[in-house]
């Protein structure tokens, strides 16, 4: 993947984990109307691989306020999403179960940070 495809990856990803959480969260819709409308938008409005990217980082952004506590947090969630979804997009591709897969250790990794900065 060249730096431009994976810069728009890491956006993608960043935003659909945003729009996800405050869909989720701050619009009261929940976790899975909020998951479901950013996937069918996602897939109707990108190419195959960034739809993939935004389906997967939504799952993200699914998470409860006691695992990504804030709006800003869901930022760093989505960036750490569009990162491990560029690092990972060789492996297991095809296979089924890579974006839950993805999306879990986005929020372990995301996890980390926030307590180890004390967030």
């Amino acid at each position: 993947m060249n730096r431009g495809r994976a810069f728009l990856t890491i956006l993608v990803a960043t935003m659909a984990t945003v729009v996800t959480y405050y869909l989720n969260h701050d619009l009261g819709y929940g976790a899975v109307i909020a998951n479901g409308f950013v996937g069918v938008l996602a897939g109707l409005a990108l190419p195959g691989d960034l739809a993939g990217a935004a389906y997967t980082a939504s799952f993200v952004g699914m998470s409860a306020t006691t695992v990504i506590p804030s709006f800003t947090l869901s930022i760093l969630a989505g960036i750490v999403a569009g990162i491990v979804i560029v690092a990972t997009a060789p492996v297991y591709a095809g296979l089924g179960g890579k974006g839950g897969t993805t999306a879990a250790t986005s929020v372990l990794i995301t996890r980390g940070i926030i307590r180890t900065l004390g967030l």
